[in-house]
């Protein structure tokens, strides 16, 4: 139900949040500088082994510390929150990391397929998991995280063997080197990651603050429903952003402006589909009690179509070695989201976190596509409008 949604939300949305502000972008490096030859693919690998452990163990005592303030425990109570669930959640954050670092490894290599796999099994394992142990032994939420975590490890053990297939994994060998050119790299990732996330999900936080748990668990299935349409220009950025940092500028010009208009036309049709069929898939997935998240999925989809130009364009530039664009769009739209949530939500409830949320997209859009337009000298008819020959080039 809502409730027990909303709290398995809440569940994973914590740990998240300290894995963006933990990781201080090593997987963007790892793509930048494996796809741009500036590091030795086996450095990248022993940098990525040791920091996926180094950097989980100290969010895990960061948490711990945390844990112990009474601010913590409030927040938990009043959420209904199991704290031996978030805190198993909390003991895999190396695991997630090691996953994390090297599919992006594989990334960076330009074996998508590889990545694919590790994505594909993620799901496969958790698919199955939600089936044993929601729908046949009943195990509730607790049920959910042993899925949650099965999928993590399944993902990390083939992301391990995947990697290990390209480069021999041992011995391990610190690169000092790497390290510091990760992290100048990493930073401007780092903080353009951080404050990206805290924008799409803080709303979350918020509404549990302002209302009930139940409020959590519909908001959470509309932005689950509504960015399951991000999958396109999702895997167009994956492969985007390593292409990119390989190619010249007039190449990556050209194809960035040709990938951004297709996914901008992609995203304009699947959003008024989705809007025509909405209310019956989310009472045939999820149940009629559910049905108060169609409003809000359909007040997020202009958000998400811009959200979606913004993914390919930010890919862009981060393969260019100009990933500070992101951390201006994404610092203006955090302030924007966090400003009208606070209006919003007393007011309108989740429809209010909805509408902020998607005035925030347009906004963290805007900055980084007006950067994009000025650096590639591209027109804005060139990146947002199909063409003709477009269709011609996907028939053949």
């Amino acid at each position: 139900g809502p409730v027990g949604k909303g709290i398995y939300s809440l569940i994973l949305l914590i740990p998240g949040i300290m894995m963006v502000f933990g990781s201080f972008g090593i997987e963007s490096a790892n793509i930048y500088f494996i796809g741009s030859k500036k590091h030795k693919i086996k450095d990248v690998v022993s940098n990525s082994l040791i920091l996926s452990f180094a950097l989980g163990l100290i969010l895990i005592l960061i948490f711990f510390i945390i844990s112990r303030f009474e601010f913590f425990d409030n927040f938990i109570l009043s959420n209904q929150i199991p704290v031996l669930y978030l805190w198993l959640v909390v003991l895999i954050i190396p695991v997630v990391f090691l996953s994390s670092f090297f599919r992006n490894i594989l990334r960076g290599q330009g074996d998508i397929a590889g990545y694919n796999k590790i994505k594909i099994l993620e799901g496969l394992v958790l698919l199955i998991g939600a089936i044993v142990f929601l729908l046949l032994f009943k195990y509730g939420i607790s049920g959910a995280i042993i899925a949650y975590a099965l999928s993590v490890i399944a993902a990390s053990l083939l992301s391990l063997f995947l990697v290990n297939k390209a480069v021999k994994i041992f011995p391990v060998v610190f690169n000092k080197n790497l390290f510091k050119d990760s992290f100048a790299y990493g930073v401007k990732v780092y903080l353009a990651n951080s404050l990206s996330f805290l924008n799409y999900r803080l709303d979350m936080f918020l509404i549990a603050i302002f209302l009930a748990p139940a409020a959590v668990g519909l908001y959470s299935v509309a932005v689950g429903v509504a960015e399951k349409l991000l999958i396109v220009p999702g895997s167009l950025s994956t492969v985007l952003f390593p292409k990119v940092s390989s190619s010249s500028s007039f190449e990556a010009n050209n194809l960035t402006a040709r990938a951004s208009r297709h996914v901008f036309f992609i995203m304009i049709v699947a959003s008024m589909f989705l809007i025509a069929v909405v209310s019956p898939l989310i009472g045939l997935f999820f149940g009629i009690e559910f049905l108060p998240s169609v409003s809000p999925i359909i007040v997020l989809l202009p958000g998400i179509i811009a959200f979606s130009i913004g993914a390919i364009v930010a890919a862009d530039l981060s393969g260019r070695g100009k990933p500070q664009y992101a951390v201006y769009s994404s610092l203006a739209s955090l302030v924007v989201n966090v400003i009208l949530n606070i209006i919003f939500i007393p007011r309108w409830g989740i429809l209010g976190a909805a509408l902020a949320s998607s005035i925030s997209y347009w906004i963290d859009t805007l900055i980084v596509l007006l950067a994009f337009l000025a650096i590639s000298k591209n027109s804005l008819g060139e990146v947002l409008i199909i063409k003709k020959q477009d269709f011609i080039i996907c028939l053949l």
